[in-house]
């Protein structure tokens, strides 16, 4: 379990879990809480992964129409299957390592499989907050927070909030 240090270095355990804005105790939610991601961004982000993975196996058979040949139709779609395979179980291992946590002077976030990331964005630098919904987070009832800094390498994203919680969190920010 990972033992995190607040800002006064008090150490404590976060919560097991991705939480709720709605379930911090207190009036605030920059206590620092750690929080993941809402488990629908995976289905966003699987789905996501099927566009690229359903033009590869038609590349394939289109191939393999014009040139008659049966091995590049098979080739499309098992590449076309294996890309849809990665893609499905990149976005679960993805939303495993997505962490945030929002302190009463920065947003913490982490997140990366193969390459880790890990910034702090005080707020004293942000200086636009987007909301952000696409069609398949429409559906699932999800948000992207995008904040804007005053430098354009500091900017960061926030997926996978829940629709009902992303205006409440873009204010308290």
């Amino acid at each position: 379990m990972l033992v995190v240090a607040d800002r006064a270095g008090a150490r404590r355990r976060p919560a097991a879990g991705p939480r709720r804005l709605t379930d911090v105790d207190g009036p605030t939610t920059l206590d620092g809480t750690e929080r993941g991601l809402d488990p629908r961004v995976r289905t966003v982000w699987a789905l996501g992964s099927l566009v690229p993975a359903a033009l590869v196996a038609a590349a394939g058979v289109v191939a393999g129409l014009l040139t008659d040949t049966t091995a590049l139709v098979v080739a499309g779609v098992a590449l076309g299957v294996a890309l849809a395979v990665a893609g499905t179980v990149g976005a679960g291992l993805a939303w495993r390592r997505w962490r945030w946590s929002a302190w009463p002077d920065a947003l913490e976030l982490r997140h990366g499989v193969i390459v880790q990331h890990a910034s702090l964005v005080p707020y004293h630098r942000i200086q636009q907050i987007d909301v952000e919904r696409g069609p398949l987070e429409r559906a699932l009832g999800l948000a992207h927070l995008v904040l804007r800094t005053a430098s354009a390498t500091s900017d960061a994203s926030l997926p996978g909030i829940p629709a009902e919680d992303a205006d409440d969190l873009r204010r308290h920010l």
